[in-house]
């Protein structure tokens, strides 16, 4: 079983917590880290998992309410279960990508 609080975990093994709108090679906005939620719930879990870290204050990950989301186009939506050998797209290693699926 999986509670609320583990999710926060998975992007802060998968991402540069470090960087200001920066992920690898990738630059700009809208590659701003980040948790979004409508829910004042979740923000308030991930604000605690974050200052709970001994890394906290150079953790730059934006925590807010969510206000505006554009699902990416389809070609990017599972791109690496209908691509597993395109490992220039995305280096997320396989144990981290499932270690929080549903089971």
């Amino acid at each position: 079983m999986r509670t609320t609080g583990d999710t926060y975990i998975s992007p802060i093994e998968i991402i540069d917590q470090y960087s200001v709108n920066k992920q690898g090679v990738d630059v700009g906005e809208k590659y701003r880290t980040g948790i979004y939620s409508t829910a004042k719930k979740h923000l308030d879990e991930a604000k605690d998992f974050i200052e709970r870290r001994e890394d906290k204050d150079k953790i730059v990950v934006e925590v807010l309410p969510l206000s505006n989301y554009v699902r990416s186009a389809e070609e990017y939506q599972h791109h690496l279960k209908r691509h597993p050998e395109d490992c220039s797209y995305c280096h997320i290693p396989d144990e981290i990508m499932n270690k929080y699926r549903m089971k």
